[in-house]
């Protein structure tokens, strides 16, 4: 598949506006029903605090439609991240064949698109979205934000699911990321694996999701076992207004031990000296 299901979905969420969210739900009128926001927030700090360097890896079932007819693609996954997520690596191969690489230090992130010729490195400046012809959750603080393993700020409020479900935590963020405004997260409790996250526009529609299921308990030195935190042991990310398009991803033995996380795995130097892309696109030059 030469170009790939990053080219099949360029709308992504810098470019793109969904229909409305097809369950709404109502912030909370009756309080006593869920935990206090505070203590969602606060645990979710704790959660994220133990998985500040973390690697695994994965395989991912990928479904789309075209004019073509129906599409099914399978990758295997390496993702690794330290620092808490300043600094990120995702590798995705196909039958031994490496055709794209994702990544970010504190002042920058790249992708390297190699599944096409010519192979082409993107560089952007941190905290700025990836361009509309990308796969937008490559992007390290969206793929972060849809994992779960970002910390939710204090302005964070309950919401009650209007089927009665679990509640979901939603927050705007200070500064707009394309067109992603708020995150809002269904979780069950505080502290707990978030069952689905939701990256919104400034309309509350839902721009890209992600929902997680079969957690995993992940071993960290120096906490004893009932308080390691659980990650996903499978994630399916959707785009709304494709409702055929599905990235199923199945993880696999999840840790946080540092030797694991090699420093060249976050070196772009390094990477492109053993990557060596035929042409180089830096948006810093660009951006203000």
């Amino acid at each position: 598949m030469r170009e790939w299901f990053v080219l099949a979905v360029t709308a992504g969420l810098c470019g793109c506006a969904a229909g409305p969210d097809p369950s709404p739900t109502a912030t909370v009128p009756h309080a006593a029903a869920a935990a206090p926001a505070s203590e969602f927030v606060h645990a979710q700090s704790e959660r994220v605090r133990a998985l500040r360097d973390f690697a695994s890896r994965g395989s991912a079932e990928i479904h789309w439609k075209d004019e073509q007819g129906d599409h099914h693609e399978q990758t295997q996954l390496d993702l690794a991240w330290r620092e808490g997520g300043g600094r990120v690596a995702l590798r995705m191969d196909k039958l031994g064949e490496r055709f794209a690489w994702s990544g970010a230090d504190p002042q920058a992130w790249w992708v390297f698109r190699l599944e096409s010729r010519p192979t082409q490195l993107v560089i952007g400046r941190r905290g700025d979205p990836l361009p509309p012809d990308m796969l937008s959750f490559l992007a390290p603080e969206s793929l972060l934000e849809l994992l779960g393993v970002t910390a939710w700020p204090q302005s964070a409020r309950v919401e009650l699911a209007g089927d009665g479900g679990e509640p979901w935590i939603r927050w705007e963020r200070d500064r707009a990321m394309g067109a992603w405004f708020a995150t809002r997260v269904r979780v069950p409790r505080p502290g707990a694996l978030p069952t689905q996250v939701q990256l919104l526009d400034a309309r509350n529609a839902v721009l890209m999701q992600a929902e997680h299921a079969r957690p995993l308990s992940v071993e960290v030195a120096g906490l004893p076992p009932g308080a390691w935190p659980e990650v996903a042991g499978t994630t399916r990310f959707r785009l709304p207004e494709r409702k055929d398009a599905l990235w199923e991803v199945f993880w696999d033995a999840p840790g946080t031990q540092a030797d694991r996380m090699k420093d060249r795995l976050f070196d772009l130097k390094v990477l492109r000296d053993v990557l060596h892309p035929d042409q180089v696109r830096d948006l810093r030059e660009s951006s203000p």
